[in-house]
């Protein structure tokens, strides 16, 4: 079985070719995709002996990173897939680059990729070795500097960053190591699902955007909240697959049955005819809990999170709760800050109850008068 897999996500571009007994490289440190791939892939294919007919497994990259490296990168794995008949594997950047120190970790350890998403956003992901492989603790995300320098302080893990302007990183004050992409490190993390048999079909292979373009975002300006129904069930349904892949999403069946407890709840937020996130929640009496909080990819770093969460605290008050409780992955550093910004403090625990790995905290806030 011979694989060839490639990285277009970042300023340059990496090849390896996998025969099944030996691994060949190529790395480039600037690359215009557009104009550079396919002389680059031909020369490293005709270096090797290989014809890109005799690949029966491609490797892609799917971002974060340049949004015109992906789609190159997935239109060209799509194409060749198709044609060839060939198994697709994907990997994200943030696994990329984590592999880069594997081998100089233990079992048990945890890294923290970084990758510099400009105008002072980063995105990071968060693994822990385990099995000769990498699990993923957190989901892919998007965060500001600001958010970063707290989030830290709650990680006890190595850190791994890719950053074309490292002025920029002085910010969150990282001393740990800076990294390019590998070609040696994108071969491994292909390899690594390659062993599992993780294949996916090509037309299951999509871009990982954590953040959109200007014109594709949605400002939170006019922002209304109303009610849910059981009427609204596609359109909650639709809003569950903006749900982290940490998280556990809830499907079209156990929307539905909710709607038949009448002490279930849930608001949407819409903005300009479009709904950009809901919470869910029961009534028990002297206080809500919450049981879902989603915000659409394209309205996050918007306040609409906030802005529902206030607008239940005002429920609650109306209703003379006296408290709001929750349960978070002990790994969404980013929600448990804002829950703690908003006045919730930690109240138990349910162990193990994310995934069947890691613990769920459980926090209350009191409604003051």
């Amino acid at each position: 079985m011979i694989s060839l897999s490639f990285n277009t996500t970042g300023m340059g571009t990496q090849f390896c070719l996998d025969d099944g007994k030996n691994k060949f490289f190529l790395e480039t440190e600037f690359s215009k995709h557009s104009e550079t791939f396919f002389p680059l892939l031909e020369k490293f294919l005709n270096e090797h002996n290989t014809k890109i007919e005799d690949v029966d497994i491609l490797g892609i990259c799917v971002g974060p990173g340049s949004f015109t490296g992906i789609r190159i990168g997935l239109s060209v794995v799509k194409m060749f897939s198709y044609v060839l008949k060939a198994k697709c594997i994907q990997v994200n950047a943030l696994e990329v680059l984590a592999y880069n120190i594997f081998d100089n970790l233990k079992t048990g350890d945890f890294v923290c990729s970084i990758i510099n998403a400009g105008s002072e956003n980063l995105y990071y992901q968060v693994f822990k070795k385990e099995d000769n492989i990498f699990s993923e603790v957190t989901s892919p995300r998007v965060c500001s500097f600001v958010q970063f320098e707290k989030i830290k302080q709650k990680l006890d893990a190595q850190y791994v960053y890719y950053d074309n302007n490292e002025q920029k990183y002085d910010f969150i004050s990282l001393n740990n190591k800076k990294q390019n992409f590998s070609a040696k490190s994108l071969g491994l993390a292909i390899s690594k699902k390659i062993e599992r048999k993780q294949f996916i079909p090509y037309k299951n292979i999509s871009p990982l955007y954590l953040r959109f373009s200007q014109a594709e975002q949605i400002t939170a300006d006019g922002l209304s909240i109303f009610k849910a129904s059981i009427d609204n069930l596609n359109d909650i349904v639709e809003l569950e697959k903006n749900a982290d892949l940490d998280d556990i999403a809830w499907n079209e069946q156990s929307i539905k049955e909710s709607f038949k407890n009448q002490s279930f709840n849930c608001l949407i937020a819409n903005i300009s005819g479009i709904n950009v996130g809901y919470i869910s929640y029961m009534d028990l009496g002297d206080e809500f809990e919450i049981l879902r909080i989603v915000v659409s990819k394209k309205a996050r770093f918007k306040g609409v999170g906030i802005k529902l969460l206030n607008h239940l605290f005002k429920l609650g008050k109306e209703s003379e709760k006296t408290s709001v409780v929750l349960e978070v992955n002990e790994f969404n550093y980013s929600a448990l800050l804002l829950y703690e910004k908003l006045g919730f403090c930690e109240v138990g625990k349910r162990s193990k109850y994310y995934h069947n790995k890691f613990d769920g905290i459980i926090m209350r806030k009191f409604l003051e008068e």
